[in-house]
């Protein structure tokens, strides 16, 4: 997909990520394709949204693009770098620059050590830092997230999720890293809780120059956040607009059919609203449709969508759609 004048920051070609599934005695029986054939440009400074189901493969994306997986073909680049076959010592600089925000606050802590000792194990990894620093350091980061400089001699069992959420951001940042994985950041929290942490993001996007790629369900905050954002159905990418322009004007079937999807608050609009409502069950991801992934449910399937697979098409400057019925 052809990009504007804006620095790309990082870059995914043809890239594939597929888990072997075994029998009992060790042998390859079938392959979970996660992530299959995606090509996707993040711009320096940006956030990327990236919806779909539960299963789409969203997660294990951001995790091969950050190198916390392996990829299994296709191609990674970073700042221009290829970083694809990057192994061991050389991805230190890369998680460095790389980071990521657990969607669980509650598993992403240790519960052993402090917030003091949490932080204190990400500076000490990500390069060298005199021990007289290091305090001033957390102090500033804890501040940065809006935790009091005394939080660090507690321990994670003393906070609230949305508290434990601003620590695991602030141990994200202690690095200085340039891009951040948001992976469903707020779906464990309180939705009193969720708009002050994606304020919070986007307070820190601004002051820090970050650019984010930013996994979640909630159609309406990753509205709210998102620059352009990325449709994604069982491991494919079907749609990629900016974030008005896909809202405003979605294209492909299964894009039309999860926003339809969203709550309506008011009650007499959500009775007068029309549903797009999805015949079929989801394809297993051990066993996917052959050419268009999504022919199997999809309201105005062809017999050409049975057949070949789609490739993303510009309908209109920045709007890509992989359908053949567009």
């Amino acid at each position: 997909m052809e990009q504007n004048n804006q620095e790309i920051l990082l870059e995914a070609k043809n890239l594939c990520k597929y888990f072997p599934q075994k029998d009992f005695f060790g042998r390859k029986k079938a392959e979970v394709k996660a992530v299959d054939g995606i090509n996707l440009a993040i711009r320096k400074g940006e956030t990327f949204g990236l919806v779909g189901e539960s299963g789409c493969g969203k997660s294990t994306l951001g995790r091969t693009l950050i190198r916390m997986y392996d990829p299994t073909s296709g191609s990674i680049h970073f700042k221009g770098q290829d970083i694809t076959g990057w192994k061991g010592k050389q991805l230190l600089p890369i998680h460095k620059q790389m980071q990521i925000i657990f969607q669980d606050p509650y598993s992403a802590l240790d519960p052993h050590l402090n917030v003091r000792e949490i932080i204190k194990e990400s500076l000490t990894a990500g390069g060298k830092m005199a021990a007289s620093e290091m305090d001033g350091r957390i102090e500033e980061l804890l501040k940065r997230v809006g935790m009091k400089p005394d939080d660090m001699h507690k321990y994670a069992y003393e906070f609230s999720g949305g508290q434990r959420q601003r620590i695991g951001i602030a141990r994200a940042l202690s690095v200085e890293p340039e891009f951040l994985l948001c992976d469903e950041p707020i779906s464990a929290l309180d939705v009193s809780i969720q708009a002050q942490v994606v304020n919070m993001l986007e307070d820190l996007q601004e002051e820090l120059g970050l650019t984010y790629l930013f996994v979640a369900h909630d159609l309406s905050m990753v509205r709210h956040i998102s620059t352009r954002i990325g449709v994604m159905y069982l491991g494919r990418l079907v749609e990629v607009a900016d974030c008005d322009e896909l809202y405003e004007n979605p294209l492909h079937p299964y894009t039309k059919a999860l926003l339809s999807a969203i709550p309506v608050a008011d009650p007499k609009a959500a009775r007068a609203a029309s549903r797009l409502m999805l015949s079929g069950e989801l394809p297993s991801p051990m066993d996917v449709p052959g050419g268009c992934h999504f022919h199997t449910r999809c309201m105005d399937v062809q017999k050409e969508c049975e057949e070949s697979i789609p490739g993303m098409r510009e309908i209109s400057p920045g709007h890509y759609v992989a359908c053949s019925c567009i």
